[in-house]
Parts: C-alpha cells; sequence; structure tokens
C-alpha cells in the first residue's frame, strides 16, 4: 500500500513515516503543501494530511486530491478544536479526523481499517491484471510495457474505477497542463492497441472511465 504523508512537524513526520514502514507501507513524506500537490498523481492508496503546512493548506490540499481520487481514504489529524474546520474537513471529502497529540497505534488502526480489503491485484478483466504496488501491467502473467504517461494515465482511471475523470484534470494530473487535447488523445490511442481487452471507456466531451 502506498500512502501520502504531509506533516510539516518534523519529528512527527519522521517518526510516523518510520512507524508506518514498519508495518510495511510505502509512505512518502512531505513538509509543504505545494510541494506535496505536485504529486499527487503518483497514485496512492490512503493520505494522511495536517491541517496546517506551509503555502496551501490540509483542506484545500485535501479538495484538490478529491478532484482526482474520489474514493481513496483521507484521514486528516490536526491540533486544532475548530468546529467550524473540522465540519470543512468532512465536508469537503475528508473520511476520518485525528486530533493531535495521538498514540501513532491509532492512526495505524485507523490506516488498517481502511485498506483491510484492498487487493494489490486489480482485475480489469478476465486475466488482465493491473498491480497497484508496481503500476505494472499484465496479460495471462505477462507483462504489458507501459510508459510513465500510460502509468498515470491507468493509475488515475483505477482510483476512480466506475467514475468519469474529465479531461482537463487528466491532462494536468499528466503533463502539468490542461490543454494537452492531442496529447492525450494520442496516449489513450497507443495504450488502447497495447491492450488485449477494451477496457478503457470514453464520453466525448466529459471524459475517460474504466468500468
Amino acid at each position: 500500500m502506498r500512502l501520502m504523508l504531509v506533516e510539516d512537524e518534523y519529528l512527527l513526520n519522521k517518526t510516523i513515516k518510520t512507524y508506518l514502514e514498519t508495518k510495511n507501507y510505502k509512505v512518502d513524506s512531505y513538509a509543504d503543501g505545494l510541494e506535496a500537490l505536485e504529486e499527487i498523481v503518483k497514485g496512492y492508496d490512503l493520505f494522511i494530511l495536517d491541517i496546517d503546512i506551509p503555502n496551501i493548506s490540509g483542506i484545500e490540499l485535501l479538495e484538490q486530491i478529491r478532484k482526482l481520487y474520489q474514493t481513496t481514504p483521507i484521514i486528516i489529524m490536526s491540533a486544532t478544536i475548530d468546529m467550524n474546520m473540522i465540519t470543512s474537513a468532512y465536508t469537503k471529502g475528508c473520511n476520518d479526523y485525528l486530533r493531535k497529540p495521538f498514540d501513532i497505534k491509532e492512526l495505524a488502526l485507523k490506516i488498517e481499517a481502511f485498506t483491510r480489503t484492498v487487493d494489490k491485484f486489480v482485475v480489469l478483466q478476465e486475466s488482465l491484471l493491473y498491480n497497484k504496488d508496481s503500476n505494472t501491467l499484465s496479460y495471462e502473467n505477462r507483462e504489458i510495457l507501459l510508459t510513465f504517461h500510460e502509468q498515470l494515465f491507468l493509475s488515475l482511471l483505477l482510483q476512480n474505477r466506475g467514475n468519469i475523470v474529465n479531461s482537463e484534470q487528466l491532462e494536468y494530473a499528466i503533463w502539468g497542463v490542461d490543454d494537452a487535447v492531442p496529447h492525450l488523445r494520442q496516449l489513450v490511442s497507443r495504450l488502447r492497441k497495447k491492450l488485449p481487452l477494451d477496457v478503457i471507456q470514453n464520453r466525448v466531451g466529459e471524459g475517460y472511465f474504466i468500468v
């Protein structure tokens, strides 16, 4: 399981990361909200966000994450007792709130509860499998080689499986711009030629999705 941790207190960040890695989680940690925002496209299974972080707040980061990951669990942690702030976090899509200071074992239990049923392999169709840990695709146990951008594209669709991810979001997530329509169409065309089964669907004028 791959987790994103955003916490600007150095010792707490290091403590959480080290502890969770002993639990066999892959943890990418950041201390800056803007830096974390640039990395959310990497394909995470769960997010852990502090509210008071530099450059953009955890609430703002939460909003941006929800544009790409509609169902991925997000845990907010903060020392705030402001109910308006806490309510805002839940309204904007967080799944759980952990008040500081907390026992790190409680955080681990919450993560375990969210990830208990998550398998590292996603079955697209029949023998077509996507490995979320390695971002690799295989068909009948043979790997299908993907470019970095193709991996990002598939990862984003699978994180939002069953829901349409609009083209502007995909373009920005993959290339950092929202006017890369020719590039996106070419990427999808190349990827479809690699796949033995037709799993990528599109709705004209809206975006792409995997059922």
